[in-house]
């Protein structure tokens, strides 16, 4: 098929997955000096797309496979990540605006160490994330690199199955103790920049005509979901709602807040397990959509987006209650100066942050649940024509999406979840 803009759908294909010129071996060169003392050379670099089919939607993210040779002759292999603007001059175009490689260099360069500090200071130790590597070439491109995780034995849940409670608890704690000390370092140095008040930071909307089409969509399929009953409601909830990723955090008088990640879905949590296949540790990667606002955004998005169906709904509550628990406690051991949340205050917050089950409706959890697939990305998403069509119906036409939303939409409109609010 021919797209729009006059090329096919294989070309479009290559062109997301095609790794750009100037990431090129001179670039990891200082890294690999930090890391590797006794390195002679570089005898193989090779950059190649990582993540799989409909993993990935608004970054191009590759992995730099390099063989060393060190100084006694022996041969080493290491890898990297690298994460960069997407080819596609579409999608490339509205990303650039969102301030997203800003926001997350940010969090990578300051927060994390800051965060990590104070856990040892506490004697505790924590560690959020991959390593960053900042480079100290001026470029004109976007560009972050990382650790690779995977070569020490981290890797995603599969999205389609979901956290087991196992999985939730580890997520969830990693949640507390990175919202817990961004309050506490919110009291100690003052606020977060101007640019962590929205998800993302765009001047337009441009997401406008897909909310449009996916709401479209859903309504279509409420018959799927034995859920009829809510067409009327859900397209007037939807031509009133504004789109939350790049709205402004909402300003509540003696609301708790924290640094939320803001993109808190299964395939950006790692884990990583002892030789008996036990969990042992928890890292988040993809820092680019953080917001400092109440930790219910983050609740609601991971809960509701990650969680196996059988779990999200039934122990949403004591996933709530095991939250706080972990929060309080690490606010507590890294001396938060004022009064700790109540869970009762949570539990409000949830209710105030439900314009979010929305949008993890419409669009994440039908994105999480689908089959990987060449056509699973951002353009795909925003096509206007025929192939853009069957993506979009695709997402809301799968057994693990019916099965879901059953569970999910009643809870949600028995909440208040799709009422309109009126402000004025």
């Amino acid at each position: 098929m021919v797209k729009a803009n006059g090329s096919t759908a294989g070309e479009q294909e290559q062109e997301q997955q095609q790794v750009p010129e100037w990431l090129d071996r001179e670039l990891f060169v200082e890294f690999l000096e930090r890391d590797f003392e006794d390195l002679k050379s570089i005898r193989e670099f090779r950059v190649e797309p990582t993540g799989g089919k409909g993993e990935n939607y608004t970054t191009l993210l590759l992995r730099a496979n390099i063989t060393l040779e060190l100084n006694d002759g022996s041969l080493k292999s290491t890898s990297y990540m690298a994460k960069v603007l997407p080819n596609t001059a579409s999608t490339r175009a509205f990303v650039a605006t969102w301030k997203v490689f800003e926001k997350e260099s940010n969090s990578y360069a300051n927060y994390l160490p800051d965060f990590e500090r104070m856990y040892r200071e506490a004697d505790k130790e924590v560690t959020f994330g991959p390593r960053y590597y900042q480079h100290s070439k001026q470029l004109d491109e976007d560009l972050i690199v990382l650790e690779d995780l995977g070569q020490r034995g981290f890797r995603n849940v599969k999205r389609q199955d979901g956290f087991d409670m196992v999985h939730t608890k580890a997520a969830l704690e990693k949640l507390a103790q990175f919202h817990a000390a961004s309050a506490v370092r919110f009291e100690l140095k003052g606020p977060y920049p101007e640019i962590y008040n929205r998800n993302l930071c765009g001047t337009e909307d441009n997401f406008k005509e897909l909310r449009e089409q996916q709401t479209k969509t859903l309504v279509e399929s409420l018959p799927l979901f034995d859920a009829t009953h809510l067409q009327k409601t859900i397209e007037t909830y939807s031509r009133a709602t504004e789109d939350m990723f790049q709205a402004y955090a909402p300003q509540i008088e003696n609301e708790f807040r924290v640094l939320n990640h803001g993109d808190a879905w299964c395939n950006n949590f790692m884990f990583q397990y002892d030789d008996e296949g036990r969990l042992s540790e928890t890292y988040f990667v993809d820092l680019q959509m953080s917001r400092y606002c109440s930790p219910a955004q983050d609740l609601l998005y991971m809960i509701l987006s990650s969680v196996n169906g059988d779990l999200k709904i039934q122990k949403f509550d004591y996933f709530i209650h095991y939250y706080h628990e972990r929060l309080t406690e690490n606010l507590t051991l890294l001396k938060y100066p004022k009064s700790l949340p109540k869970l009762k205050s949570l539990h409000q917050s949830i209710f105030l942050y439900g314009d979010w089950i929305f949008p993890v409706v419409t669009l994440l959890l039908p994105i999480v649940l689908i089959d990987a697939s060449e056509h699973a990305n951002m353009d795909a998403l925003m096509d206007k024509e025929g192939s853009g069509d069957h993506f979009r119906n695709s997402l809301f036409h799968n057994s693990r999406i019916e099965r879901h939303l059953k569970e999910i939409l009643p809870w949600a409109h028995s909440r208040g979840a799709f009422e309109v609010v009126n402000t004025s």
